[in-house]
């Protein structure tokens, strides 16, 4: 045996320990995120009249909010996926690839731009980020959800959508993407 399949066996093997690792980081964050939420609201058969979009694009991900890059792993929040963000009376509606996320209008804190969530960072504002409250085990977690949509021209219109949270509930949490952690 040459010297070239050692070391091709070597580096092999590492990455593979590597990508083992990573899964089982991936697993112990998703069990660790279990009082984070009991589940998501499922969405209505009437969500109200449309608002804004469909907007296409892709779900960058979702954070507990004021953390740009405490990443949430539980489905159907844990992986980027291409969707469709859509604006009704009753809340918004972010269809992804497997799921469909309801965000219901009692829930929405509110919709502004930022350049970081994720562990993903995009110039310029970016990512259209919506701010919102799920029932947990120990009140209400609060969540921020990205999406980078395909046209951004419409992103000033969507910050000014805001929902029925008030604003006691996110007392503490920075409004700024440049101010969260970092």
């Amino acid at each position: 045996m040459s010297q070239d399949f050692w070391t091709a066996t070597i580096a092999v093997a590492l990455v593979l320990v590597a990508i083992g690792l990573m899964t089982l980081g991936w697993r112990n964050r998703i069990r660790r995120q279990g009082s984070l939420f009991e589940s998501l609201p499922a969405a209505p058969a009437d969500p109200g009249a449309l608002v804004l979009g469909p907007l296409s694009g892709v779900y960058v991900g979702s954070t507990v909010a004021g953390d740009w890059q405490a990443r949430i792993a539980r489905a159907p929040l844990g992986h980027r996926s291409a969707a469709t963000f859509t604006a009704y009376t009753g809340g918004l509606l972010l269809e992804l690839a497997t799921d469909d996320v309801w965000i219901p209008r009692e829930s929405l804190v509110d919709v502004r731009r930022a350049s970081a969530l994720a562990n993903k960072t995009v110039p310029g504002g970016g990512i259209l980020v919506a701010r919102w409250q799920v029932a947990s085990t120990e009140g209400h977690t609060l969540i921020d959800s990205g999406f980078r949509a395909d046209d951004k021209d419409d992103y000033q219109r969507w910050e000014a959508l805001r929902g029925d949270a008030g604003a006691s509930d996110t007392t503490g949490i920075p409004t700024s993407s440049t101010e969260e952690n970092q």
